[in-house]
């Protein structure tokens, strides 16, 4: 069997343009669009919607792949528990943010869930669970610069939208993930074989726990050792080869396994996030991005234009579903940042498209809704913080 020769020339265009677009976003003043959307539109650009540059490659793909994983590896190592802690028995239940973000969480999701089924009852959407996890998802990797920007990650305001976000996040990768398995499984024994990585889980967090307490790999840490790192991707690729074992989805494994690198290192003294954050926002998620646009598809719209009509729909949706159970934040704000936190926590990005380009692999959705959906997590993603800086002010009290 002949084996496919590997062309740099594809892989040199996306590496260029992947250190381009920072600059190029870094010096558009008049609107703030985050970096990865400006990857996005950049593959879109280059890709077969635009000049068509980039060839098709099953070693691009694998990159492609592996960039997938990563992000969710990083979606992972950035829920941070010790920010949620227990409930306090001395502040009033409205002002506890675990309490606040739940019942924020679980009426978005109900209410996805409503939307969901009336589209489905009209046939726009082709499956109510996926579209429900679409809506009332959030975006953590927009969340958390935008607060950090404001100064607001230690302040109570800033916290509760920031616990929202996560448990948004870490819920609805759960949820998908396990829709999945369930509709990709085919006996009981491959759905309960899903529930395998629950104690690979805790088996690996528990002896990762106990590593790192060995002097040798704080020495190992740096320089050409980087036992830190190398343990990092250890893990990451673990986890994504026992899910292709256990037949399930390997956002999940990546997911479970940036969950654990969080919790077995300490976010105030270990430098291991820093390093992974070059690993990862340097190469590999760049180039999943710049794919997902590459991989875009005009033409597909133009086949079934009623889906490019679902766009404002979706939008619409998506801030209704937030922003309203937002309301309970009015016990302890002002309606400005009350809008303000609903409107932010609208981004839709890493999570929509991941769920997306599932739907697209499985055959649940066209090419046509996943290009719909990929414009969705563009423009909330655009807009939501626009609206947040312009709504939120810093000098209001909190």
């Amino acid at each position: 069997m002949e084996q496919e020769t590997f062309s740099y020339y594809s892989l040199f265009i996306i590496v260029v343009v992947a250190a381009l677009i920072p600059v190029i976003v870094n010096k558009i003043k008049f609107i703030s669009i985050p970096i990865v959307v400006g990857e996005i539109v950049a593959g879109i650009i280059i890709g077969k919607s635009g000049l068509n540059l980039i060839s098709e490659s099953i070693w691009l793909d694998f990159l492609f792949k592996l960039g997938f994983a990563f992000l969710m590896f990083m979606s992972g190592l950035e829920i941070n528990f010790k920010l949620i802690g227990p409930l306090n028995k001395k502040v009033q239940l409205m002002r506890q943010p675990i309490f606040v973000a739940s019942i924020i969480f679980l009426l978005s999701l109900l209410m996805s869930a409503g939307c969901a089924f009336i589209l489905k009852s009209f046939g726009l959407i082709p499956n109510i669970t996926l579209f429900t996890i679409v809506f009332c998802s959030t975006s953590v990797g927009i969340v958390i610069p935008i607060l950090k920007e404001k100064g607001l990650l230690g302040q109570e305001y800033g916290q509760i939208v920031l616990i929202i976000a996560l448990l948004a996040d870490f819920s609805t990768m759960i949820m998908l993930s396990t829709f999945v398995t369930l509709s990709n499984s085919s006996s009981i024994s491959e759905i309960l074989s899903f529930l395998l990585l629950i104690p690979a889980f805790f088996l690996v967090y528990k002896v990762g726990h106990r590593i790192m307490k060995y002097k040798i790999i704080e020495d190992l840490a740096h320089k050409t050792a980087q036992i830190k790192v190398r343990g990092a991707m250890a893990v990451l690729i673990m986890f994504m080869t026992l899910t292709q074992v256990l037949k399930t989805e390997m956002i999940l494994g990546a997911f479970l396994a940036g969950l654990i690198m969080s919790l077995v290192h300490d976010r105030s003294t270990s430098q291991i996030y820093h390093k992974l954050d070059a690993v990862g926002y340097g190469f590999f998620i760049p180039l999943f991005f710049i794919m997902v646009g590459v991989n875009f598809s005009i033409q597909d719209i133009m086949n079934k234009p009623e889906s490019l009509y679902l766009l404002p729909v979706f939008v619409a949706i998506i801030y209704f579903v937030t922003i309203v159970p937002s309301l309970f934040l009015r016990f302890n704000y002002s309606w400005k940042k009350l809008i303000a936190a609903g409107t932010l926590l609208s981004s839709r990005l890493s999570l929509i498209i991941a769920a997306g380009a599932i739907g697209l692999k499985m055959g649940i959705i066209s090419g046509a809704l996943n290009a719909t959906i990929i414009l969705v997590a563009i423009f909330t993603c655009t807009i939501s913080p626009l609206i947040f800086n312009f709504l939120f002010r810093p000098e209001q009290n909190i």
